[in-house]
């Protein structure tokens, strides 16, 4: 009975333990914790393009005030740079490694608009960094891409 008593004690503590540990942590904390490798993958691949747009707009649906468009801005540069990669039928790692890629003009241009406008987040890549510094303590490799 002792063994079966001091049992219970010890999962109440955990039990009670966890709960208090969890309830300093927002939710959108918490979804950057869980999103974090993505956010931190510096590799400009289409793997890791399409899971960093994943992760902010999983991490967009808990952020609030102006962060939260930040998060909406970077996560549509991200799909727009992967939908111009879509097209010209060129994965991303081709042309950040300086391959030679035969395009039309069209294509070209679709994909160096695309690459434009994702480097134009700069400042709300930095203001992403910067809050999850602030909120969470959480300082990312890169400033959200």
């Amino acid at each position: 009975m002792r063994v079966a008593s001091r049992l219970s004690s010890c999962v109440a503590v955990l039990a009670t333990a966890t709960l208090l540990s969890s309830c300093g942590t927002s939710a959108y904390c918490t979804s950057v914790e869980e999103q974090r490798g993505a956010l931190d993958d510096v590799a400009m691949t289409t793997a890791s393009l399409t899971a960093l747009g994943e992760a902010l707009r999983t991490i967009e649906k808990q952020a609030t005030g102006d962060v939260k468009d930040d998060y909406t801005a970077v996560a549509d540069a991200v799909e727009a740079l992967l939908a111009a990669e879509q097209v010209s039928g060129v994965p991303v790692e081709e042309l950040t490694h300086g391959d030679v890629v035969d395009l039309s003009e069209d294509d070209t241009a679709a994909l160096r608009n695309a690459y434009q406008a994702f480097n134009d987040t700069a400042t709300q890549r930095r203001a992403i960094a910067d809050d999850v510094t602030d909120a969470c303590d959480v300082t990312l490799k890169t400033p959200g891409a």
